[in-house]
């Protein structure tokens, strides 16, 4: 079938109750300019519309203008994997076979919420000049790629369009989404084309010249990003205006293909911070090599274990929030979706010392006891000879037990002939403050930490 044109549609949801199904929808209006016509954001192969309703909720409506093969099955793969994985940075959506009437004819639609925020290069160019802001970001970037691969996804786009800086969930903190899903992979999509290659200033020279469409895609992206994010927060405002062209972050489709005749990858490695230099090198590797070898960003830049570090950096708690997912109600700092490898390893580590740490205790209070009743047990026996009712000093020794005595307990010997009281010991140690802690609550310190909204 013909698919409608961008004019088509204008006119199409100007009548939402006699052209919309969704009950939602029906109710709504679309968002238009001062003449009062709807205005669209068109993309590859659809138009997106803001449509408002009256109880204050607004949605994003995607009207398809081409076919795209395989449409209604892809989507229903991705909304299926992507409930069950609950990640806080995705929104969830639902695609409506009869959704949109054009001419007597009934034409799919994709309904998501709308989100309201700051595209990643609008937030880039707002803070340019606030380091600690681009550093919390970067983390966050990187537990976001972690997140991502564990749940077997890859975006198949991350660029700055689709990268979103939104309201968190505390006042004064900002939270990640990520939307447009058309060319995303999951495993039950996995041998089927996407029919995309992603924007040509973040995507590996592989994939656009082959269609590359697997979970390593978004291996390259992600490290492109954390590496303009990285030169940003040492070159500052000054790098952001110099390479900036409203449509990239710094780098474009030919610093990619040619590294050794970019003046952004020169000036990179001219960098004093060690860091930069070390992000761009890695960058610049991957380029040259097949897609699937570009390193994982989280092994590069979580927890400091490969990534070098200036000595000057400042030093900054990770505060970008992930933003609680919609359908699941998933909080930011739900374990399942927050912890890291290093955060496992301290927690055992710490547990580990407390118990080592309590049972020493343990040990030593029983040495002290037992120190305390054979001290007592001896100034007993000496009471008694000296009033002539033990003739030799021997009998106030105990007689050793039948049983055998217990290798924690050195105390368990008793006098024979009279018993002192053992002095109670006044409590248990003090908890150990790391124990508490873990008690208390882990530190959110991922997946969702805010980042806070610091001005001036």
């Amino acid at each position: 079938m013909g698919w409608p044109l961008s004019q088509d549609y204008n006119e199409a949801i100007q009548s939402p109750a006699r052209n919309f199904t969704d009950a939602d929808l029906r109710l709504g209006k679309a968002a238009t300019n001062a003449l009062g016509i709807p205005m669209p954001c068109s993309g590859n192969f659809a138009d997106v519309y803001q449509v408002r309703c009256p109880d204050g909720s607004s949605w994003a409506v995607k009207c398809f203008t081409r076919a795209v093969p395989g449409l209604r099955e892809r989507y229903q793969e991705i909304s299926r994997h992507l409930r069950q994985a609950k990640l806080p940075f995705t929104v969830d959506f639902s695609y409506l076979e009869q959704g949109i009437r054009v001419a007597g004819t009934w034409y799919p639609v994709l309904k998501m919420q709308w989100v309201e925020g700051l595209t990643l290069n609008q937030f880039v160019a707002q803070y340019a000049h606030k380091p600690a802001m681009l550093e919390a970001l970067l983390q966050f970037w990187g537990r976001m790629a972690r997140h991502l691969r564990a749940a077997g996804v890859a975006h198949c786009d991350l660029q700055h369009g689709n990268v979103l800086l939104v309201q968190g969930k505390d006042a004064g903190s900002l939270a990640v989404k990520l939307i447009d899903y058309d060319g995303m992979f999951v495993p039950a999509l996995a041998g089927s084309p996407s029919g995309e290659v992603g924007h040509e200033s973040y995507q590996h020279p592989q994939r656009l010249r082959e269609g590359t469409y697997s979970l390593e895609v978004d291996r390259f992206p992600l490290l492109l990003i954390a590496t303009s994010l990285s030169a940003l927060k040492a070159g500052g405002r000054s790098l952001w205006e110099k390479y900036d062209d409203g449509d990239n972050l710094l780098f474009r489709r030919q610093d990619l293909e040619t590294p050794n005749k970019s003046a952004l990858f020169h000036e990179l490695l001219k960098q004093d911070d060690p860091s930069v230099r070390h992000l761009a090198e890695k960058l610049i590797e991957a380029a040259r090599k097949p897609l699937e070898q570009t390193p994982l960003l989280e092994e590069l830049i979580l927890g400091g274990r490969s990534l070098p570090v200036s000595g000057d950096r400042e030093q900054v708690q990770p505060t970008v929030a992930e933003a609680p997912s919609e359908t699941s109600g998933h909080s930011p700092a739900e374990p399942d979706a927050a912890q890291a490898d290093n955060e496992v390893e301290q927690t055992r580590k710490v547990l580990a010392s407390f118990w080592l740490a309590w049972a020493g205790a343990v040990a030593l209070l029983g040495i002290v006891v037992g120190v305390i009743a054979l001290v007592a047990s001896q100034r007993a026996s000496d009471a008694k000879v000296n009033d002539g009712t033990v003739s030799d000093a021997r009998d106030s020794i105990p007689k050793p037990s039948d049983s055998k005595p217990s290798d924690s307990k050195p105390n368990d010997s008793k006098p024979s002939d009279s018993k002192p009281s053992e002095p109670k010991p006044e409590g248990k140690p003090e908890p150990n403050c790391e124990e508490a802690s873990l008690r208390g609550g882990r530190h959110q310190a991922q997946p969702g930490c805010a980042i806070p909204d610091r001005h001036g």
